[in-house]
């Protein structure tokens, strides 16, 4: 278990596989916990402001790199499966050592909501940001086209990257200046993003349409509290599929959050911990019972 000084903290814990994942840890005087898993694309530092957010109501958190993003290990073999991730987050339950909610955004809430499946006893609730097992076809598609696509190969320069971002979101349009600080030039001389592309591209990716049955089975045998928050922008997770996701997990509660995109994040995933916060609450009361 990480120390429990006043400062942030960081270092470096071993997934399923021997590989190496990466993590920074904010302080909190709650006996439950936090820890972030960051959707495919982004990284560790794409929740620190969220992180910091829960750690400032008292909640002590954790922000890692999943296989493959930031300064994690990639897999030299494409292994990105959805069981992959969600067996490095149970070695994250296990290493943190303390009774913790999983919010977990996109990728990374399935990966929570697998992990809940197994029934680790240090994790107490599941919030799940835009995501469940059920998702939009096309919408899935047109995300896969986005952090993938002409990405592949790199880029001749940030304003390549740029152009590329905002064919897909005009509306929030970037810059070059603003890509910059996200990529990484690699010794071919191109810019590439700082996450390994065959997360959602390779043989064995973790795109979870492939995986849906599955996912639905699993989702039944989650007993913890479960929170769903809906990006407001995003067609990816429809009504249809939170139903279906009720009838699978009975507690499920779902809120909105208004003009988000699915690739919640950064200023975004501060605004979200205000619809965490009551649930954080409410699952501290739980285990609170339950030790009573």
């Amino acid at each position: 278990m990480p120390g429990n000084g006043l400062e942030a903290f960081s270092g470096r814990w071993t997934g399923a596989e021997g590989n190496t994942l990466v993590w920074q840890a904010f302080p909190g005087t709650a006996a439950l916990t936090v820890i972030f898993a960051h959707g495919g694309g982004q990284s560790r530092r794409s929740w620190t402001r969220a992180a910091r957010c829960v750690s400032a109501a008292g909640f002590a958190s954790l922000v890692y790199d999943q296989r493959g993003h930031g300064d994690s290990d990639w897999s030299e073999d494409g292994h990105y499966t959805l069981d992959v991730f969600r067996d490095d987050l149970l070695r994250v339950l296990e290493q943190w050592g303390r009774p913790a909610v999983v919010i977990g955004a996109s990728l990374g809430g399935l990966v929570a909501m697998m992990a809940a499946a197994e029934a680790p006893p240090l994790l107490r609730g599941v919030v799940a940001i835009d995501t469940a097992p059920q998702l939009d076809t096309v919408e899935i598609h047109r995300i896969v086209e986005l952090l993938a696509g002409d990405a592949a190969g790199g880029f001749a320069s940030p304003a390549a990257a740029a152009a590329h971002m905002n064919r897909f979101s005009p509306e929030r349009a970037v810059t070059a200046e603003a890509m910059a600080s996200s990529l990484r030039l690699g010794a071919d001389g191109r810019y590439h993003w700082p996450w390994d592309v065959q997360v959602v591209t390779g043989e064995r990716s973790s795109v979870a349409i492939k995986h849906e049955a599955r996912l639905h089975v699993l989702a039944a045998k989650v007993q913890v509290p479960y929170l769903l928050i809906r990006a407001g922008n995003s067609k990816l997770v429809s009504d249809a599929a939170v139903e279906r996701l009720r009838c699978c997990i009975p507690q499920l509660e779902v809120a909105w959050l208004p003009d988000a995109d699915h690739l919640v994040g950064g200023v975004e995933g501060e605004r979200a911990m205000q619809l965490v916060l009551p649930f954080l609450d409410l699952c501290q009361q739980e285990q609170r019972n339950t030790c009573s």
